[in-house]
This record gives C-alpha cells, structure tokens and sequence, in this order.
C-alpha cells in the first residue's frame, strides 16, 4: 500500500493504480473478497485512475 501511495504523491497514477490493483487481488485471494482492505486498494486504485484522467 506504501509503494502505490508514494506512486500517487509522484504523480505516477498509473503504476499507482497498477499497484493497487495487484494488492486488491491479492488480499481477496488471502483474506476473501470482502476484505476491507482489498475494498481499501480498490478505492485507492479508482482515485489514482481518477486523478490520471484530468
């Protein structure tokens, strides 16, 4: 979560969002899909998509 937040504060949305989603994948094949910190990577990944697309 650390390396895709620091990504997002470089301005470099797309590895962010990357980043974000392979942990999202990752905890719900850990933890099960309603993980809420898989729900957490999710948000953070649709921010960094959010904020590439202005």
């Amino acid at each position: 979560m650390a390396a895709a937040a620091r990504a997002e504060e470089d301005g470099d949305y797309r590895t962010a969002a990357r980043l974000y989603d392979q942990l999202g994948q990752d905890i719900q094949a850990e933890h099960g899909p309603y993980d809420a910190r898989a729900l957490d990577a999710y948000e953070g990944m649709a921010r960094a998509i959010g904020k590439g697309s202005v």
